[in-house]
C-alpha cells in the first residue's frame, strides 16, 4: 500500500481501486491510530457505544449514529485532537503496547517496509542485541511520526479566534507531495508542448496552509520559484517587476488580491509576460466574473493563453488538496489516500444528518485516512457544494468524483447554526448571500461587491435587519443605471430593497480586510 498516489497513478487507476485503498486505510487508521491514540474520538466512540472495528467506510459514521464534529468541538479541545501514542485515557501507556499498536497499524494498512523496520528493532530491544542503538532508532522513528513540530492556524473569521492545527515531520512530507499534485493538474494540458513552469507564490505570508502548502508544493514541481508574499516584504509594484525579470509563467494567489491589487499594478506597469501561463487560485470562492477579469488583465500584458485553475483545501485537511481540472469546472480530491471527502445534508435542527447522493451535493465532511498530530474524522468543514458527479471525467480522464461550486464557510460567517449554510433569514426572507454576490459580479457595470447584514439599531438585536451593498463600479459605468439594476437584482433574489454604497476600490479593500477579502459580513448583534 502506498502512502500517496502520484499524479500519473491517479490518472491510471479506476475509482473502485482508489476507493478500495482509501477504505483499507480508513479501517486501519480508525482501529490502530484514532481509537488508541486520539483522546477526543476514543471518548466519542465510548460515549456512543461504537466498536471502532465496526467502521468499514467513512459513511458508516452515519450508520452507527456518530455525530458530525464541528469547529467548535475542536476549538474547545485542542490537545485532545492530537494523536498521542504515549498515553491512553490520561495514563501513561506501556511502551510495548504503543509499539504493538504501531506494528498492527503498519500491517493492516500494508506499509511493509515500515513494519519490518519497527519489528526488527523491537525484537533487538527485547532480545538485548544492539539494544541501545535499536532503542534510539525506534525513538527517532516515533518522534518523526508523532512529535508536533509546527502549526498553522485554521481560519477564525467565521468562528472567533483562529485555532492552531499541529503537524509533524511525517505530516509535512505527505503535505508537500500532495500539494504538488494541484500544480501538476494545472499544467497537465501544457506539458506535452514543453511548458516550463516558473512560478510566483503570491499568497500572504502567515502561519496558514495557504502560504506554506502552496510554497512547498511549488518547490516540489516547478522549474523555478519566486518565493514571495502578497505585497508583504516586497511591495506589489516590485513583484510585478520580478514577474517580468524572471519570466514567470505561473501565479498562485488568492482571487481578491490577484484581481484587485496585483492585476491593477500589472496593467499600470504593462510588463511583457510570456504568452502561455497558469494561474492557481485558492482561499476564497472563485466567481466566474473574477476569472474573466483576471484573464483579461493578463492578456493586456501579453499572457493571452492562460489556464485559471482553483484549488481547495483548509487548515484542517492538512495534508491533502482538491483541484479543478478545467476553468470554472468541478474539483477532484487529488489526495484520496490522505483524506476522504463526503457530503451531507441536515435532517433536523438538532444536528441530524445523512450522506447525500451525488446529484444533491451537500456540506463537505472530511475523514482523515493518514497523518499524525491534529486529526479529524467526520469533521464538518462547513463548505458547501452544489452537486457531485461520478465516473471518468471527460476533461482530465480522472476516474474520481467531481464536486462543483464550493461556497466557503468563511464567506458566510453568520450561519453558525449549521456551519456553511448558504441561506440566511433577513427581514423574514430567506436569502442566498453567495448567489446574490455572484449575480452582482456578473453585471457589466460592477467590479467588486461586498454584502453586509446589520441592524437598524446596532446594539438592539430586535431592531430591523438591514442589507447593505458596498459597490465598486467599473470605469465609465453609469452610476444611476447601475443603481437601478442592482436594486432590481437584489429585490428579485431576496425580496429586500438594499442600501447601496458606492465607493472606490481602495476604500473597499481597506474596510473589507485587504488581502483576505471579506465578501459577506453579518454584523448583527445576537440576543443575550
Amino acid at each position: 500500500m502506498k502512502r500517496f498516489l502520484t499524479f500519473d497513478e491517479l490518472k491510471s487507476l479506476s475509482y473502485e481501486e482508489i476507493e478500495s485503498m482509501q477504505n483499507r486505510k480508513f479501517r486501519a487508521f480508525i482501529r490502530y491510530q484514532i481509537y488508541p491514540n486520539h483522546p477526543f474520538y476514543r471518548r466519542l466512540f465510548k460515549e456512543h457505544g461504537v466498536d471502532p472495528f465496526a467502521l468499514k467506510t467513512p459513511t458508516d459514521w452515519a450508520k452507527y449514529e456518530l455525530p458530525l464534529v464541528k469547529k467548535a468541538d475542536y476549538k474547545g479541545n485542542l490537545r485532545e485532537f492530537v494523536l498521542n501514542p504515549q498515553q491512553v485515557d490520561g495514563q501513561n501507556r506501556d511502551q510495548a503496547e504503543a509499539i504493538r499498536n504501531i506494528l498492527d497499524y503498519y500491517k493492516e494498512v500494508g506499509y511493509k517496509d515500515e513494519h519490518k523496520f519497527v519489528f526488527r528493532r523491537g525484537l533487538r530491544v527485547k532480545l538485548g542485541i544492539g539494544k541501545e542503538k535499536a532503542t534510539q532508532e525506534l525513538l527517532d522513528h516515533v518522534k518523526y511520526q508523532y512529535s508536533p513540530r509546527f502549526f498553522w492556524f485554521s481560519s477564525g473569521r467565521a468562528s472567533g479566534l483562529p485555532s492552531p492545527v499541529f503537524l509533524t515531520h511525517y505530516d509535512n512530507e505527505l503535505m508537500l507531495n500532495n500539494m504538488a499534485k494541484s500544480g501538476k493538474m494545472a499544467i497537465d494540458p501544457f506539458v506535452k508542448d514543453g511548458f516550463e513552469l516558473r512560478a510566483m507564490n503570491l499568497f500572504p505570508s502567515a502561519p496558514h496552509l495557504g502560504f506554506f502548502g502552496v510554497d512547498g508544493g511549488l518547490l516540489q514541481m516547478a522549474d523555478f520559484v519566486v518565493r514571495s508574499t502578497a505585497g508583504g516584504a516586497i511591495s506589489t509594484d516590485k513583484l510585478v517587476q520580478l514577474a517580468e525579470l524572471f519570466k514567470v509563467t505561473g501565479f498562485a494567489a488568492m482571487p481578491g488580491y490577484l484581481r484587485n491589487i496585483f492585476c491593477r499594478e500589472l496593467v499600470n506597469q504593462k510588463p511583457k509576460l510570456e504568452k502561455r501561463g497558469i494561474i492557481l487560485l485558492a482561499g476564497e470562492r472563485i466567481y466566474d466574473a473574477v476569472i474573466d477579469d483576471i484573464k483579461e488583465y493578463f492578456a493586456e500584458v501579453g499572457m493571452t493563453d492562460t489556464r485559471v485553475i482553483g484549488g481547495w483545501a483548509a487548515s484542517e485537511t492538512k495534508i491533502g488538496v482538491a483541484c479543478q481540472c478545467q476553468e470554472k469546472g468541478g474539483y477532484h480530491n487529488l489526495s484520496p489516500l490522505a483524506f476522504a471527502v463526503r457530503f451531507v445534508k441536515f435532517t433536523d435542527d438538532a444536528g441530524g444528518y445523512e450522506f447525500t447522493s451525488p446529484e444533491e451535493g451537500g456540506y463537505i465532511t472530511i475523514f482523515h485516512v493518514d497523518g499524525r498530530s491534529s486529526m479529524f474524522e467526520g469533521y464538518l468543514m462547513g463548505d458547501h457544494v452544489d452537486k457531485v458527479t461520478t465516473g471518468k471525467c471527460p476533461h482530465c480522464g480522472l476516474d474520481m468524483p467531481c464536486f462543483f461550486n464550493i461556497s466557503r464557510e468563511s464567506e458566510i460567517g453568520a450561519q453558525m447554526q449549521v456551519m456553511g449554510i448558504a441561506e440566511e433569514k433577513i427581514k423574514g426572507a430567506t436569502v442566498n448571500l453567495t448567489a446574490l454576490r455572484e449575480s452582482l459580479l456578473a453585471m457589466n457595470e460592477v467590479h467588486e461587491a461586498q454584502i453586509i447584514v446589520s441592524k437598524s439599531k446596532p446594539n438592539d438585536p430586535y431592531s430591523m435587519d438591514v442589507l447593505s451593498l458596498n459597490i465598486v463600479l467599473k470605469s465609465g459605468a453609469n452610476r444611476t443605471q447601475a443603481q437601478r439594476t442592482i436594486q432590481k437584482i437584489t429585490k428579485t433574489e431576496t425580496e429586500i430593497t438594499p442600501e447601496i454604497h458606492f465607493m472606490d476600490l481602495d476604500t473597499l479593500l481597506e474596510q473589507a480586510g485587504g488581502l483576505k477579502f471579506q465578501e459577506i459580513v453579518d454584523s448583527r448583534v445576537k440576543p443575550a
